[in-house]
């Protein structure tokens, strides 16, 4: 990491860890809605996974559309990719770490309500 010794560079360094959490923690709410929305632990991973992709890279795909090119920073702040992309380089911003708070509680929230259907 850092050869000679002591030529590391703490702030990337504990960026890195702290969007590691934050990035996990989103993961784990998307996760966390994919198993709850069927009883197959095969679909629940697939659907997990696709959803994933779609948070992660999706929206910055859907950014380099040239019909949308007036608003494709508000579109690529939507994703995933671009805070932790913020968060891995050292920058501890608010505006990353309310991102990744309210994305892992919006994923917990539709999880929640997912399950609550499912008493009626």
């Amino acid at each position: 990491m850092g050869n000679p010794v002591g030529n590391i560079d703490h702030g990337g360094f504990w960026g890195s860890f702290i969007g590691l959490i934050f990035l996990s923690s989103g993961f784990l709410s998307i996760g966390l809605l994919a198993s709850s929305l069927t009883d197959n632990q095969v679909v629940a991973f697939i659907v997990a996974v696709f959803l994933s992709f779609i948070v992660f890279t999706g929206f910055d795909a859907i950014a380099t559309i040239p019909l949308l090119q007036k608003a494709d920073t508000f579109i690529m702040g939507l994703g995933i990719n671009s805070h932790y992309l913020s968060l891995s380089r050292g920058v501890i911003d608010t505006r990353d770490v309310i991102y990744f708070v309210s994305l892992t509680f919006f994923f917990i929230l539709l999880t929640r309500f997912t399950l609550e259907s499912r008493k009626w």
